[in-house]
Parts: structure tokens; sequence; C-alpha cells
């Protein structure tokens, strides 16, 4: 290995260097070094559940429930009728002029009532489907806010990558201008600082588009806030894969599909009772204009169902009804083969994150110190403590993704068996219109 120690250098880029680094290593993730409004992940939950504009028509889709709720309870309109016969007075044989006043009502048979509840089971789809979406609105706040956090985190480590690089540059140049090592050395010092200044134009560019997606997930085109507040959960614990069908059967993505049920035998006993003919009431007064005598008229009629007996649409509603357990069935295979993934993600990104925080972050930096001291005294090239505060970056780099990667698994997770908060009542949209 070369030895320098014999050439008279400048020792101050040196000493920096390793002082930056020892400050740079202090915290195990570094905070996003940024000044601005700031934005926690319970004010984002809570902005989103209010502002964002997927959530937004509901309330407006509970009113349309109730306006078919409504209209599914009125009775059919009377009709008024007048028939007037012989209505020419000059016609020959038209002397006898005959006008019919009458009224005629239809009587629905079982019609009404059906309507009525097919309009109610709809009520009670929309709230499982509010409730659904609200959970993927959750998750998506808490998958970007991990993400921005993330990408701030990251854009500090290269941030304090980029000092090194600088002072390295610097101390390399001061060991050229003394003669102690080859030009060379410091161009491969200056390309080495040109991609960590690029890394860092990268990571604030990352930085800048997961702010914005988690804005857009808060309901917000423009960002009201600069950086996140809060870290990254370091708990490495895995759940623990117990009675995970009894959970999934309880979440509102299976439960929907009961509603889903109770909606469409509601609606296949509407059809069939579309097959029962209803029954049109008729009454009025006949008036003779020749005599001025009047006479009441009574009528009844009835549709005879011989040809059409709402059979296509009574056999296209019980298909549907059939449908909803294969439905629920995919939905439950589903969601079980999406926790078993989330499951062995988040345990493999846990045991992952144990490894580089226990051992491989610790000797990184353990071999750093080593080589930054022998640089000191002349021991080590600068490309051995280039080499190995590069890796150092790099290991502490990895230990940030597996922590990312564990958050966002967890986060999956709390979607998928819907245990995400879903914050207070204030975003819950106004049912009144149902009544």
């Amino acid at each position: 290995m070369r030895n320098d120690g014999s050439r008279p250098v400048r020792a101050i880029g040196p000493v920096f260097l390793r002082i930056g680094f020892l400050l740079f290593l202090v915290s195990p993730l570094p905070a996003y070094a940024e000044s601005g409004r700031s934005v926690a992940l319970p004010e984002a939950v809570e902005t989103a559940l209010r502002d964002n504009p997927q959530l937004a028509g509901y309330p407006l889709e509970f009113q349309a429930a109730g306006g078919r709720a409504l209209q599914a309870s009125l009775r059919p309109n009377p009709e008024l009728s007048v028939d007037v016969e012989n209505a020419w007075w000059d016609y020959p044989g038209t002397t006898r002029t005959e006008t019919t006043y009458g009224i005629s009502q239809l009587v629905e048979l079982g019609k009404r009532s059906s309507r009525i509840r097919k309009a109610e089971t709809e009520t009670d789809v929309l709230r499982l489907e509010y409730e659904i979406a609200k959970f993927n609105i959750v998750a998506e706040v808490k998958r970007a806010f991990v993400t921005f956090l993330s990408a701030g985190k990251k854009l500090a480590l290269t941030r304090e990558a980029n000092k090194i690089a600088t002072q390295l540059a610097t101390a390399v140049s001061d060991r050229v201008a003394a003669g102690a090592v080859s030009p060379i050395e410091e161009t491969r010092a200056r390309v080495a600082l040109a991609v960590s200044s690029a890394d860092v134009e990268r990571t604030a560019r990352e930085v800048e588009t997961a702010r914005r997606e988690l804005a857009a997930a808060m309901g917000e085109a423009t960002p009201s806030f600069d950086l996140p507040s809060g870290d990254l959960d370091e708990d490495l614990s895995v759940p623990a894969a117990e009675n995970i069908s009894e959970r999934i059967a309880t979440t509102p993505d299976v439960t929907r599909w009961g509603a889903e049920l109770g909606r469409r035998n509601a609606a296949l006993n509407a059809e069939r009772t579309m097959a029962v003919p209803d029954v049109t009431l008729k009454g009025g007064i006949k008036r003779f204009r020749e005599s001025s005598e009047n006479t009441f008229v009574l009528g009844f009629s009835v549709p005879l169902p011989l040809f059409n007996r709402n059979q296509g649409a009574i056999r296209e509603a019980e298909a549907q009804r059939d449908k909803v357990a294969v439905e629920r069935k995919t939905t439950e295979v589903f969601l079980h083969s999406q926790v078993g993934q989330r499951l062995a993600a988040l345990a493999a990104a846990a045991r992952e994150a144990s490894l580089l925080r226990q051992e491989a972050v610790p000797g990184a930096q353990s071999a750093y110190d080593a080589v930054s001291e022998g640089y000191l005294l002349g021991k080590f090239r600068y490309l051995d403590v280039l080499d190995t505060g590069k890796s150092l970056i790099e290991t502490r780099l990895r230990y940030l993704e597996a922590m990312t990667a564990l958050n966002l698994a967890r986060v999956d997770l709390e979607r998928l068996l819907a245990v995400a908060p879903l914050g207070n009542g204030s975003a819950t949209p106004n049912q009144g219109a149902s009544r």
C-alpha cells in the first residue's frame, strides 16, 4: 500500500473530511434538512378525507340515492280522461252527443314495496363503497407520505456525501499542489464530485415529485407544505399471520358483497313483481246532451300476460345474484394473496434492515474511521478513503431503502386488513338527503 507520509502536505482538507463524515453519522437516518411549513401524517390524512376529490362526490351520491328512494316510494298518478261521442252535430245520426268524464288509477301489485327495498339496498352498498374509498385514500396518503419522507432523507444523505466529495476534492488538490500525488487523482476526485452533485440534483427532483404526489393525494392542486414532519417507523417487528381469514372476512372489501347480495336479491324480486299484471281502475260520469241525463260508468283493465312475463329480465337478475358468490370468492382470494405477499415483503425488509443496522452500517463506519485515520497519517490513498466513504453512504442508503420498503409494506398490509385510521366523523358525507 502506498505511503505518502514522507511528503509535506496541508492536512486541513482531510481533517474536514473526517469531521464532516462523523457529524453525518450521528443519527441513524438523517432528517430532511429543509426549512418551510411541515405537514404531519395525521394532518395529511385529515386533509385528504376532507378535500380529496375522489371523496367529494360521495355526498352527492348519497343525495342521489335519497332521491331514488323517494321516487321509488311514490305511487302512480291518476289519469283524467274526457271522451266525446257523436261530436259532429251536423252529420246525420249524430244528434245524440255523449260525453264521458273519467278518472283511472293504476293499482300496482307488489311493485312499490320492491322498488323501495331495491333503493334501500343500493344505499347500503353505496355506504360500504364510501368506506372502501376512505380506506383507499388513507393508504394512498400514507404511501405518498412515506415516499416523501424517504426521499427527503435520501436527499440529506446525498448532500452529506456531496460535502464529503467536495472536501475530498479540495484535499486532493492540496496534495497535487504539494507534489504528493499525481494530477490524475485530482481528475478522478473531480469526476467523483460531479457524479455526487448529479445525485443531489436527481434526488432533489425526486423529493419535489414526492411532495406533489402527497399534495395530490391530500386533494391539493398546489402543495401547501414544504417538508414532512415525522420519521420512518423503525419497528422491525412483523405481525403474526393469525386469524387472517377472519380478519379479511370483516373488511369492507368483503362485507360489501353481503350488501351487494341484498341489492341483487331486491333487484330480482323487483323483476319478478314486474311479471304480475297491474290493475287499472276506471270510474266516471257519462252525460247525454240530448236528454241532459247523467250516468255513472265503472270499469277496470288488466294486461293479459300471454307473451311477455318478464322472463328475460328475471333470468338476468338471477344470474347477477348468483354471480355475487363468485365475486366475493375472487375478492377473498385476492386479499389472501396480497396479505401473504405483504407479510413476506415485510419480513424480508425487516430482516434486511436488521442486518444492515446491526452489522453492515457499523462495519462500514468502522472501516471508514480506520481508513480516514490512516489517511491523516499518510498510510492510505485518497481512493481508499473515497471507496470506504462511498461504501458507507451506499450502506446507509441501502438501510434507508429497506426501512422504506418495510414502511410501505406495513401501509399496504394495514389497507388490506382495513386497520388504517380513518379520522374523525367530519369527513363523513351528509346522508340527510336520503330521508
